[in-house]
């Protein structure tokens, strides 16, 4: 498959903007956040603390699970990992982040996306530039919005 076939694939993949369904920013996962990463701050990981002393009302996720979070919502908006042919995938980094409002404890969020560039990158790799969006449920502000870059990887040409 040549080169052009896999750009044109990889916007047929994104053709239109792909939307996550809800995931609901439970307690747990951000206390096994806080845990793997080693910041407890209380903010995060103090319900009871945080329901007196914030000015969020209770806990809010780390920002950086929200981060963490656009793997795990752009997999499953796109119902696969990679555009087909693609061997793999790899993070290559933002070219823009923002993180525009907290995301409380127990709200939905969701991630919408949308293609932005596509970028041949030698014969194998091809550098993919993505807006993502994550909204939360009910609120006017998304939690952050990214310009994801990921380095899709195919199989050498052979011939």
């Amino acid at each position: 498959m040549s080169q052009q076939q896999r750009v044109e694939e990889i916007r047929q993949f994104y053709e239109s903007q792909l939307v996550s369904d809800w995931h609901t920013a439970e307690q747990e996962n951000i206390n096994q956040f806080g845990r793997a990463t080693g910041d407890e701050d209380w903010l995060h990981t103090d319900p009871e603390r945080a329901a007196r002393e914030s000015p969020f009302g209770g806990t809010i996720a780390f920002g950086f699970w929200t981060i963490a979070m656009l793997t795990h919502l752009s997999r499953q908006a796109a119902g696969q990992d990679y555009p087909e042919g693609a061997q793999f995938g790899i993070n290559y980094g933002f070219d823009r982040l923002r993180m525009m409002a907290p995301v409380r404890v127990g709200k939905r969020i969701r991630c919408h996306i949308r293609l932005l560039d596509v970028t041949p990158r030698g014969d194998s790799r091809i550098l993919v530039k993505t807006e993502n969006t994550i909204e939360i449920e009910g609120e006017e502000k998304p939690a952050l919005v990214a310009e994801w870059l990921v380095m899709m990887f195919y199989p050498e040409q052979t011939g």
